[in-house]
Protein backbone atom coordinates (compact mmCIF):
# COMPACT_ATOMS: atom_id res chain seq x y z
CA UNK A 1 0.00 0.00 0.00
CA UNK A 2 1.42 3.46 -0.62
CA UNK A 3 0.89 6.09 1.52
CA UNK A 4 0.56 9.51 0.82
CA UNK A 5 0.68 13.05 3.52
CA UNK A 6 -1.79 15.28 1.34
CA UNK A 7 -2.07 17.30 4.21
CA UNK A 8 1.46 17.65 5.36
CA UNK A 9 0.87 16.29 8.57
CA UNK A 10 4.27 15.61 11.11
CA UNK A 11 6.15 12.36 9.65
CA UNK A 12 6.10 10.90 13.58
CA UNK A 13 2.13 10.06 12.06
CA UNK A 14 3.11 9.08 8.84
CA UNK A 15 5.90 7.05 10.25
CA UNK A 16 3.85 5.53 13.34
CA UNK A 17 0.66 4.77 9.91
CA UNK A 18 3.67 2.95 8.42
CA UNK A 19 5.19 0.83 11.45
CA UNK A 20 1.24 -0.51 11.65
CA UNK A 21 2.47 -3.88 13.69
CA UNK A 22 -0.54 -5.90 13.01
CA UNK A 23 0.11 -9.17 11.17
CA UNK A 24 -3.13 -11.56 11.53
CA UNK A 25 -2.45 -15.63 11.38
CA UNK A 26 -3.35 -18.16 9.55
CA UNK A 27 -5.93 -18.24 6.50
CA UNK A 28 -7.99 -15.19 7.62
CA UNK A 29 -8.97 -13.31 10.64
CA UNK A 30 -12.53 -13.15 12.25
CA UNK A 31 -12.18 -9.03 11.34
CA UNK A 32 -11.75 -10.17 7.86
CA UNK A 33 -14.24 -13.48 7.75
CA UNK A 34 -16.97 -11.84 9.22
CA UNK A 35 -16.68 -8.51 6.11
CA UNK A 36 -16.35 -8.85 2.37
CA UNK A 37 -14.94 -11.89 0.23
CA UNK A 38 -14.41 -9.90 -2.67
CA UNK A 39 -12.83 -6.66 -0.51
CA UNK A 40 -10.04 -9.08 1.02
CA UNK A 41 -9.10 -10.53 -2.26
CA UNK A 42 -8.86 -7.88 -4.49
CA UNK A 43 -7.19 -6.00 -1.39
CA UNK A 44 -4.81 -9.26 -1.34
CA UNK A 45 -4.52 -8.71 -5.81
CA UNK A 46 -3.70 -5.28 -5.71
CA UNK A 47 -2.06 -4.41 -2.31
CA UNK A 48 0.67 -2.87 -4.03
CA UNK A 49 -1.38 -0.29 -6.03
CA UNK A 50 -3.75 0.39 -3.44
CA UNK A 51 -3.37 4.34 -2.23
CA UNK A 52 -4.16 5.86 0.93
CA UNK A 53 -3.52 9.33 2.68
CA UNK A 54 -2.61 9.32 6.48
CA UNK A 55 -4.94 11.43 7.20
CA UNK A 56 -7.70 8.25 6.43
CA UNK A 57 -5.89 6.09 9.04
CA UNK A 58 -5.99 8.67 12.00
CA UNK A 59 -8.53 6.58 13.91
CA UNK A 60 -7.35 3.60 13.23
CA UNK A 61 -4.23 4.74 14.83
CA UNK A 62 -5.42 5.49 17.68
CA UNK A 63 -7.56 2.29 18.00
CA UNK A 64 -3.98 0.97 18.05
CA UNK A 65 -2.71 3.34 20.75
CA UNK A 66 -5.69 2.24 22.86
CA UNK A 67 -4.37 -1.18 22.55
CA UNK A 68 -1.12 -1.00 23.70
CA UNK A 69 -2.14 0.72 26.84
CA UNK A 70 -4.29 -2.08 27.11
CA UNK A 71 -1.88 -4.35 26.52
CA UNK A 72 0.63 -2.59 29.44
CA UNK A 73 -2.11 -2.48 31.80
CA UNK A 74 -3.93 -6.17 31.70
CA UNK A 75 -0.44 -7.91 31.68
CA UNK A 76 -0.17 -7.22 35.45
CA UNK A 77 -3.53 -7.90 36.40
CA UNK A 78 -4.46 -11.73 37.58
CA UNK A 79 -6.33 -13.48 35.76
CA UNK A 80 -6.33 -11.15 32.86
CA UNK A 81 -4.63 -11.89 29.33
CA UNK A 82 -4.41 -9.01 27.08
CA UNK A 83 -4.04 -8.92 23.12
CA UNK A 84 -4.21 -12.83 22.71
CA UNK A 85 -4.57 -14.12 19.44
CA UNK A 86 -5.82 -17.30 19.20
CA UNK A 87 -6.02 -20.22 16.25
CA UNK A 88 -8.76 -22.88 15.58
CA UNK A 89 -9.27 -25.48 12.35
CA UNK A 90 -12.19 -25.02 10.13
CA UNK A 91 -13.00 -26.55 7.28
CA UNK A 92 -9.51 -27.02 6.42
CA UNK A 93 -8.73 -23.38 6.75
CA UNK A 94 -7.23 -21.97 9.97
CA UNK A 95 -9.12 -18.88 11.41
CA UNK A 96 -7.26 -16.64 13.66
CA UNK A 97 -8.41 -14.01 16.19
CA UNK A 98 -7.47 -11.77 18.46
CA UNK A 99 -8.93 -10.86 21.81
CA UNK A 100 -8.23 -7.40 23.51
CA UNK A 101 -9.15 -8.37 27.00
CA UNK A 102 -9.66 -11.98 28.20
CA UNK A 103 -11.01 -12.06 32.04
CA UNK A 104 -10.64 -15.27 33.17
CA UNK A 105 -12.62 -15.11 36.26
CA UNK A 106 -15.36 -13.59 34.24
CA UNK A 107 -15.38 -15.83 31.68
CA UNK A 108 -15.51 -12.69 29.26
CA UNK A 109 -13.86 -11.39 26.44
CA UNK A 110 -13.61 -7.64 26.42
CA UNK A 111 -13.25 -5.58 22.86
CA UNK A 112 -12.21 -2.56 23.08
CA UNK A 113 -13.96 0.43 20.46
CA UNK A 114 -12.63 3.90 20.02
CA UNK A 115 -16.16 4.72 18.04
CA UNK A 116 -19.43 6.97 17.71
CA UNK A 117 -21.92 7.74 19.68
CA UNK A 118 -24.17 7.02 16.55
CA UNK A 119 -22.89 3.29 17.73
CA UNK A 120 -24.18 2.89 21.29
CA UNK A 121 -26.37 0.53 20.76
CA UNK A 122 -24.45 -1.79 19.62
CA UNK A 123 -24.08 -2.97 15.88
CA UNK A 124 -24.30 -6.92 13.90
CA UNK A 125 -20.67 -6.20 13.00
CA UNK A 126 -19.38 -6.47 16.86
CA UNK A 127 -22.10 -9.44 17.63
CA UNK A 128 -20.19 -11.59 15.22
CA UNK A 129 -16.63 -10.30 15.27
CA UNK A 130 -16.62 -11.36 19.31
CA UNK A 131 -18.92 -14.28 18.60
CA UNK A 132 -16.37 -15.61 16.17
CA UNK A 133 -14.02 -14.71 19.21
CA UNK A 134 -15.36 -16.99 21.16
CA UNK A 135 -15.74 -19.36 19.40
CA UNK A 136 -12.11 -19.46 19.01
CA UNK A 137 -11.22 -19.26 22.66
CA UNK A 138 -13.81 -21.98 23.33
CA UNK A 139 -11.31 -24.05 20.92
CA UNK A 140 -8.59 -23.19 23.01
CA UNK A 141 -9.87 -24.51 26.17
CA UNK A 142 -11.11 -21.70 27.41
CA UNK A 143 -14.93 -21.33 28.74
CA UNK A 144 -16.49 -17.99 27.47
CA UNK A 145 -20.05 -16.92 29.17
CA UNK A 146 -20.10 -13.05 28.26
CA UNK A 147 -19.21 -10.69 25.66
CA UNK A 148 -18.40 -6.99 25.96
CA UNK A 149 -17.56 -3.94 24.12
CA UNK A 150 -15.67 -1.18 26.19
CA UNK A 151 -17.25 1.63 23.82
CA UNK A 152 -15.01 5.02 24.08
CA UNK A 153 -16.47 8.02 21.83
CA UNK A 154 -14.96 10.17 20.53
CA UNK A 155 -17.64 12.30 19.76
CA UNK A 156 -19.45 12.42 22.87
CA UNK A 157 -20.45 16.01 24.35
CA UNK A 158 -21.29 16.58 28.32
CA UNK A 159 -23.95 19.18 27.42
CA UNK A 160 -26.02 16.34 25.42
CA UNK A 161 -24.63 13.77 28.40
CA UNK A 162 -26.91 16.28 30.56
CA UNK A 163 -29.33 17.52 28.03
CA UNK A 164 -30.80 14.25 27.14
CA UNK A 165 -31.16 11.00 29.53
CA UNK A 166 -31.11 8.94 26.55
CA UNK A 167 -27.43 9.51 25.47
CA UNK A 168 -24.87 8.16 26.57
CA UNK A 169 -23.96 9.43 30.38
CA UNK A 170 -19.99 8.76 30.02
CA UNK A 171 -17.57 9.02 27.21
CA UNK A 172 -16.99 5.06 28.13
CA UNK A 173 -19.68 2.45 28.12
CA UNK A 174 -19.56 -1.17 28.80
CA UNK A 175 -22.22 -2.77 25.62
CA UNK A 176 -23.32 -6.36 26.01
CA UNK A 177 -23.01 -8.96 23.15
CA UNK A 178 -25.54 -11.38 22.97
CA UNK A 179 -24.29 -15.00 22.93
CA UNK A 180 -25.27 -16.63 19.96
CA UNK A 181 -26.42 -20.28 20.00
CA UNK A 182 -23.69 -23.52 19.10
CA UNK A 183 -26.11 -24.34 15.89
CA UNK A 184 -26.44 -20.37 15.04
CA UNK A 185 -22.69 -20.02 14.84
CA UNK A 186 -21.60 -23.07 13.17
CA UNK A 187 -24.07 -21.92 10.40
CA UNK A 188 -22.56 -18.45 10.36
CA UNK A 189 -18.84 -19.99 10.19
CA UNK A 190 -20.37 -22.79 7.37
CA UNK A 191 -21.34 -19.50 5.22
CA UNK A 192 -18.49 -17.37 5.62
CA UNK A 193 -15.60 -19.70 5.48
CA UNK A 194 -17.12 -20.81 2.33
CA UNK A 195 -17.65 -17.40 0.35
CA UNK A 196 -14.03 -16.35 1.25
CA UNK A 197 -13.00 -20.02 -0.05
CA UNK A 198 -15.27 -19.73 -2.87
CA UNK A 199 -13.39 -15.87 -4.05
CA UNK A 200 -10.20 -17.25 -3.22
CA UNK A 201 -11.05 -19.55 -6.29
CA UNK A 202 -11.78 -17.09 -8.09
CA UNK A 203 -15.15 -17.84 -7.96
CA UNK A 204 -17.48 -14.03 -8.22
CA UNK A 205 -18.65 -13.39 -4.39
CA UNK A 206 -20.57 -9.82 -5.03
CA UNK A 207 -20.54 -7.24 -1.65
CA UNK A 208 -24.23 -7.55 0.13
CA UNK A 209 -25.85 -3.98 0.30
CA UNK A 210 -25.02 -4.59 3.86
CA UNK A 211 -21.51 -4.91 3.30
CA UNK A 212 -21.80 -1.72 1.04
CA UNK A 213 -22.94 0.35 3.49
CA UNK A 214 -26.48 1.16 1.47
CA UNK A 215 -29.07 3.86 2.18
CA UNK A 216 -31.87 2.64 2.30
CA UNK A 217 -34.26 3.56 -1.10
CA UNK A 218 -36.83 6.34 -0.98
CA UNK A 219 -39.68 7.39 -2.82
CA UNK A 220 -40.30 11.30 -3.52
CA UNK A 221 -43.30 12.88 -4.36
CA UNK A 222 -42.85 15.81 -6.47
CA UNK A 223 -43.92 17.64 -9.50
CA UNK A 224 -42.65 16.78 -12.73
CA UNK A 225 -39.75 19.14 -13.00
CA UNK A 226 -39.75 20.26 -9.76
CA UNK A 227 -36.82 20.52 -7.69
CA UNK A 228 -38.27 20.10 -3.95
CA UNK A 229 -40.43 16.99 -3.39
CA UNK A 230 -43.62 17.44 -1.20
CA UNK A 231 -42.96 14.37 0.68
CA UNK A 232 -40.10 11.13 0.70
CA UNK A 233 -41.42 8.41 1.81
CA UNK A 234 -39.63 4.54 3.00
CA UNK A 235 -41.88 3.06 0.68
CA UNK A 236 -43.96 3.20 -2.59
CA UNK A 237 -46.95 5.00 -1.88
CA UNK A 238 -50.20 3.78 -3.29
CA UNK A 239 -51.71 5.47 -6.67
CA UNK A 240 -54.49 7.30 -4.74
CA UNK A 241 -52.41 8.46 -2.11
CA UNK A 242 -50.53 11.00 -4.44
CA UNK A 243 -51.83 13.94 -5.27
CA UNK A 244 -53.16 15.02 -8.69
CA UNK A 245 -50.34 16.93 -10.90
CA UNK A 246 -47.84 15.10 -8.99
CA UNK A 247 -45.23 12.19 -9.52
CA UNK A 248 -43.05 9.21 -7.89
CA UNK A 249 -40.22 8.87 -8.24
CA UNK A 250 -37.63 6.99 -6.80
CA UNK A 251 -34.45 7.36 -5.41
CA UNK A 252 -32.19 4.21 -4.74
CA UNK A 253 -29.79 4.00 -2.25
CA UNK A 254 -26.34 4.78 -2.38
CA UNK A 255 -23.67 2.72 -1.76
CA UNK A 256 -21.50 4.56 0.59
CA UNK A 257 -18.61 2.63 1.26
CA UNK A 258 -18.26 2.17 -2.43
CA UNK A 259 -17.81 5.89 -3.14
CA UNK A 260 -16.07 6.80 -0.29
CA UNK A 261 -14.17 4.21 2.07
CA UNK A 262 -13.13 1.36 -0.02
CA UNK A 263 -9.68 0.92 -1.16
CA UNK A 264 -10.36 -1.63 -3.94
CA UNK A 265 -13.20 0.21 -5.27
CA UNK A 266 -11.01 1.47 -8.50
CA UNK A 267 -10.56 -2.34 -9.59
CA UNK A 268 -14.02 -3.54 -8.49
CA UNK A 269 -16.07 -5.19 -11.40
CA UNK A 270 -18.94 -4.73 -8.51
CA UNK A 271 -19.00 -0.91 -8.56
CA UNK A 272 -17.60 -0.46 -11.99
CA UNK A 273 -21.02 -1.83 -13.23
CA UNK A 274 -23.02 0.02 -10.51
CA UNK A 275 -21.38 3.49 -11.34
CA UNK A 276 -20.66 3.10 -14.88
CA UNK A 277 -17.32 3.76 -14.71
CA UNK A 278 -14.36 1.14 -16.28
CA UNK A 279 -12.07 -0.95 -13.89
CA UNK A 280 -8.81 0.31 -13.69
Amino acid sequence: MRVTNRHGLPQVVVDAVLNDPYTGGGDISATKLIDAPQIRVLGGRYKDQITTDVSERVWSLLGQALHTVLERAGIRQEGMIAEHRFFAEYNNWTLSGQADVLDLDAGAIRDYKMTTVFKASGNHAWNRQLNVLRWLAMQNGYTITKLEIVAIFRDWRKAEAERNPEYPQAPIQIIDIPLWDHDVLEQYLDERVAMHQAASRGEAVPCSDEERWKDPDRWAVIKPGGSRALRVLDAPPAPEDVPEGYVVQPRPGTYKRCALYCDVSAWCPQWAADSGTPED
